[in-house]
């Protein structure tokens, strides 16, 4: 009976040890884009987290007003290369990475050259809202959870999207 408490307390140890992983996944965040004040929320949810000892990550798309050269966005090879099937068609997407300032954390970028490379967001400059826009909501949610099975180990899975 000794040993097999003292078996249960060690494996209990060993759970309790492990780092829990969380992949936080958004259109926004802060300081990439800040369109509403769920960037800012999305930041500082995930710095908490990081800061709480949880190994985070997060994913956003690349929309073409981020700039790659500021962020220091560089392609990370082994996750790049997905391609998102929608309605029978294909689509190519590349994975490109940054640390968050101040934090020690990632942020993944999913990008597209046709559909997430224009300067606007969601709208043009009229305020008509672009006629892709539910196309590239699915591209981006698709390619999140494509990535999600390319970055092995998360044990928690907590998604927001927002937009």
């Amino acid at each position: 009976m000794h040993t097999l408490v003292n078996s249960y307390y060690e494996f209990n140890i060993k759970q309790m040890s492990t780092k829990k992983r969380i992949l936080f996944i958004a259109n926004e965040m802060s300081p990439y884009l800040e369109l509403t004040e769920f960037a800012e929320i999305m930041n500082k949810l995930a710095v908490k987290a990081n800061d709480s000892g949880m190994e985070v990550r997060c994913i956003m798309p690349r929309f073409g007003v981020i700039n790659e050269r500021r962020h220091r966005l560089h392609e990370v090879v082994r996750l790049s290369g997905i391609n998102v099937s929608i309605d029978g068609d294909d689509y190519p997407l590349q994975i490109k990475v940054a640390s968050l300032p101040n934090a020690r954390l990632q942020v993944y970028f999913l990008d597209n050259e046709d559909y997430f490379k224009r300067k606007s967001i969601f709208h043009d400059e009229n305020e008509k809202w672009h006629d892709d826009n539910a196309l590239r909501t699915v591209l981006f949610c698709k390619g999140a959870l494509e990535t999600v099975k390319n970055l092995a180990g998360l044990l928690i899975l907590f998604i927001v999207v927002a937009g």
